[in-house]
């Protein structure tokens, strides 16, 4: 074993859990990962607190171009840290980042509207854990961007903490339970990189025979994407099998 790999550079919340555990468990043969942390003054899911983060970026970003080798690539890991600003600002995360490292980089919001178009997505169904007023700002995103929304829920998380409590288990059940609603729309989307959802993905899409698309799993395909990188591991759903 050596360091001769290809890394890809991941920078998350603070209190993000979930895409360090996910992500790993499906990079090639050959392709590592390293995360640091973002700095936030409070677990509160508000677009105040997300935007505080951005303060911290360039030295998180900064730490990661220590590593031998460099990273391939950087991916900003939070959705909605990454579309607040308003429609059409999704980039701008990753610009800064390519701007300061001369690394290419993509945010979780960026590679959800890559991933959506990549499967045809035009009438989706949205499950999200945030509060109405970040959901809703999700929900200009998307329209922004040329899809309808066939329906949307929310666990309502006020708090971070309590989106990490959340099981794949209860994601299933939750869009499960909207089988007639996305039997109307042509695909599913995920949100939150706090969010567990990738060992789901497959049972989804099998049992309402739709794209489901998640933001942990556009993150890794378009981090990817940005690398020499060969093909994932069994990384699931419809997106990574075209």
């Amino acid at each position: 074993m050596d360091n001769n790999v290809i890394r890809i550079g991941l920078v998350v919340p603070p209190g993000n859990v979930a895409m360090e555990r996910e992500l790993p468990q499906y990079l090639p043969h050959g392709v590592a990962m390293n995360v640091n942390r973002l700095s936030r003054p409070t677990p509160a899911v508000t677009k105040e607190s997300l935007l505080a983060m951005v303060g911290s970026l360039d030295q998180a970003v900064r730490d990661l171009t220590f590593c031998y080798p460099k990273p391939s690539s950087f991916i900003y890991g939070c959705t909605s840290g990454s579309f607040v600003n308003g429609p059409g600002r999704e980039a701008e995360l990753a610009d800064r980042i390519t701007e300061l490292t001369g690394v290419p980089a993509v945010t979780t919001s960026s590679a959800i509207l890559m991933g959506l178009k990549a499967v045809g997505a035009r009438r989706l169904f949205m499950l999200t854990p945030y509060v109405e007023d970040v959901t809703r700002h999700e929900v200009e995103l998307l329209e922004h961007h040329g899809f309808t929304l066939g329906g949307v829920d929310s666990f309502n998380c006020a708090d971070t903490r309590d989106i990490a409590k959340i099981s794949t288990q209860q994601v299933a059940d939750r869009v499960m339970e909207h089988a007639a609603a996305i039997k109307q729309c042509d695909s599913v989307f995920i949100s939150c990189t706090q969010l567990l959802t990738m060992d789901k993905i497959d049972e989804l899409e099998t049992a309402l025979g739709k794209p489901v698309v998640t933001s942990n799993q556009c993150s890794l395909w378009a981090g990817l994407k940005l690398t020499d990188a060969p093909p994932p591991r069994n990384a699931p759903g419809a997106l990574f099998r075209r």
